[in-house]
């Protein structure tokens, strides 16, 4: 599941360059709101709303906690399926007829599943809009289960299981997670032995449980009044239960750093992919954070490992680093491509900049450079109904209260140098990654050891 960069509030640091530095952002601040209101439907069932009439068409989209994670260990997979299984055929319609309606309507409905929560997202014009929530309402609550669809998607699974051994992205995640936390659920892949025993019986028992209104969230942006919200929210979540059983997985536990592990795959390139643990976004260094991954490698050109591995010396296609969280874990990685040839010496300079950047901290202007695009760029995540729905729900699903969307870009604002370089000390050591690469690295033991 989504969970978007969230951001929490840092202390201002008293210097007159900031202050000064300060008006100058406050004069160039762009003007835009997001009004968000809460509604609450007649049956309880409560909704952060958007309404712009602008366009006629309306977004909906819902969140469940409890993903694949929290699914029964001989089970792997069966959230995943049970998801793509709801739009295969609901009520009187099987799977052809359902989407024969959703083509009629010109509406967009589905499902999917993460590590931690289900999902459901629907698109419809505003003249549909009654019947389009019908066929929410439907698949929510009469879902068929048909034999055919089902058998439809295990031929499907089985081929995606087959290719994924040669797919280095997967290969990497895997190896990730089998090194950081192997015994956790999030450790956990499908199999063909679970893809074969998938029964009707155990997507039915896999829907009762992941639907309940004590872990759900809904977000409604578009042309849609509060009146008729309530209306379609008793309409659309009636058969959703209040509670079901659900064991929250424990939180995982990160075993050290492996400096390097490899795992062969014949091909000219390889991938490298780099992992240290990382922090929720409810830690008070979680926007911070935001700023020092843009400077090391999430601003592109902009960033230090771009210019340096890339720019200066051509080693890499490519490189970029995130801040990842899960439910119950966090991480900061980084990614790069680059010849088989070059991976030593990329490893190398990838390493080398790390522990520069820790020991010596970013500077003032980089800072300053990384601000000025979080904020500039954020309206561009607001400039349709689908991508205000998305960032709305992702806030909402992370806790933020619901005038959270509006004060963003100040919070960013009041990060400081000091703030950056605080949380780069504490999260980016090199010692503290793990690194993986996937391909035929020249240079570089098999065993799994330089």
């Amino acid at each position: 599941m989504m969970r978007a960069l969230l951001f929490a509030l840092a202390a201002a640091l008293a210097m007159p360059a900031q202050a000064a530095l300060a008006q100058t952002r406050e004069a160039a601040r762009p003007a835009f709101q997001v009004n968000v209101e809460r509604v609450v439907s007649p049956g309880g069932i409560e909704a952060w709303l958007v309404s712009d009439s602008t366009v006629p068409m309306i977004v909906m989209r819902a969140y469940w906690r409890g993903g694949s994670a929290s699914e029964p260990a001989d089970r792997v997979g069966v959230t995943s399926v049970t998801a793509d299984m709801l739009t295969e055929g609901a009520g009187s319609y099987d799977a052809p007829a359902f989407k024969r309606r959703l083509e009629e309507l010109n509406m967009s409905l589905g499902f999917s599943s993460g590590l931690d929560g289900v999902s459901m997202s629907l698109t419809t014009l505003s003249e549909n809009r009654d019947a389009a929530f019908e066929m929410a309402r439907l698949a929510l609550a009469e879902p068929r289960f048909d034999a055919a669809p089902l058998e439809r998607l295990r031929r499907q699974l089985m081929v995606g299981i087959r290719q994924r051994d040669t797919n280095p992205g997967y290969l990497a995640s895997l190896a990730i997670d089998h090194a950081l936390h192997p015994d956790h659920p999030y450790a956990r892949r499908m199999t063909r032995e679970y893809a074969q025993a998938l029964s009707r019986a155990h997507l039915q028992e896999r829907r009762a449980t992941f639907f309940a209104r004590d872990r759900m969230v809904v977000t409604l942006v578009g042309d849609i009044s509060a009146e008729d919200a309530r209306r379609l929210l008793d309409q659309t979540f009636a058969s959703v239960p209040a509670t079901t059983p659900y064991t929250r997985p424990a939180d995982a536990v990160l075993a050290p750093a492996t400096p390097l592990i490899l795992r062969d795959l014949p091909q000219p390139q390889s991938l490298i992919v780099f992992t240290a643990p990382g922090i929720q976004d409810e830690d008070p260094d979680w926007l911070p954070l935001a700023v020092a991954n843009y400077i090391i490698g999430g601003g592109g050109f902009s960033s230090r490992l771009v210019a340096e591995v890339r720019e200066k010396r051509g080693l890499v296609y490519g490189i970029s680093t995130a801040a990842w969280v899960r439910e119950n874990s966090a991480y900061i990685r980084g990614s790069a491509q680059t010849e088989n040839g070059n991976v030593r010496q990329a490893l190398d300079v990838i390493r080398g900049e790390l522990a520069r950047i820790v020991a010596e901290g970013a500077t003032q202007a980089e800072v300053n450079d990384a601000i000025t695009y979080l904020t500039g760029s954020f309206p561009l995540d607001l400039d349709s109904n689908v991508k205000i729905a998305n960032v709305v729900q992702a806030y909402q699903a992370a806790g933020r209260d619901i005038g959270y969307i509006n004060r963003r870009n100040d919070l960013i604002r009041a990060v400081t140098l000091a703030d950056v370089n605080r949380v780069i000390a504490r999260l980016y050591a090199p010692e503290r990654f793990t690194f993986v690469v996937v391909g035929q690295p020249a240079g570089l033991e098999a065993d799994g050891t330089e």
